[in-house]
């Protein structure tokens, strides 16, 4: 029979595996419960060898990444053209420009509305709003209580793992997004960045 510390390894590793989503140490606390109570401290130990033994690009075919709060298995990127082989994907699922514009003042200005994209945008953000919707890159939030109850829009975990990122505080500066001058200063204006003149 294998040694505690195995056990909680192979049960993380099932766990983070099966789930397809991120899950937070609370969760996989509660899901190892099953065999005894299990500290979150030996949780978080156990967590921090996976990490190590499946890194970013590293020798496997997927690795263990952190995404928001949570821990989740996906594939590796360096496996792309294997996988892109083996689901004859289309040769160009990027997104639009227009999506690509909305879907970044959602995850600058989050929770932001559909008038307030259209606003930024300058043209009916309808269209973009809805692909990023279908491909669950965004997610309503709640309404408004300054717009009429129009509802919010914010980012999904699904956007982390699609841009490779932990939480939206890994969001590159705004300069690196091409948008004009007037449009990078309201957004800075609204994520409350104080500019120094000249």
């Amino acid at each position: 029979m294998p040694e505690p510390r195995l056990e909680l390894l192979r049960d993380l590793e099932a766990l983070l595996f099966a789930s397809g989503r991120p899950l937070d140490l609370a969760a996989l606390v509660a899901a190892l419960s099953h065999t005894g109570a299990v500290a979150p401290a030996d949780a978080a130990a156990a967590l921090a060898i996976l990490e190590a033994e499946y890194p970013p690009d590293g020798p496997h075919g997927f690795e263990l990444a952190r995404v928001g709060e949570g821990w989740v298995f996906r594939t590796n990127r360096l496996a792309e053209a294997a996988l892109t082989a083996l689901f004859d994907l289309p040769e160009d699922p990027r997104l639009s420009p227009a999506a690509l514009e909305t879907l970044a003042i959602v995850a600058y200005l989050q929770p932001v509305t559909r008038p307030e994209i259209g606003e930024i945008r300058g043209v009916n953000s309808d269209s973009p709003v809805q692909t990023l919707l279908d491909r669950e890159l965004i997610a309503e939030a709640g309404r408004s209580t300054e717009r009429a109850g129009a509802i919010l829009y914010r980012t999904t975990e699904r956007f982390l793992l699609a841009f490779g990122l932990g939480t939206t505080r890994e969001l590159p500066p705004l300069e690196g997004f091409a948008v004009g001058p007037e449009q990078r200063e309201e957004i800075r204006q609204r994520l409350g960045v104080i500019v120094a003149p000249g």
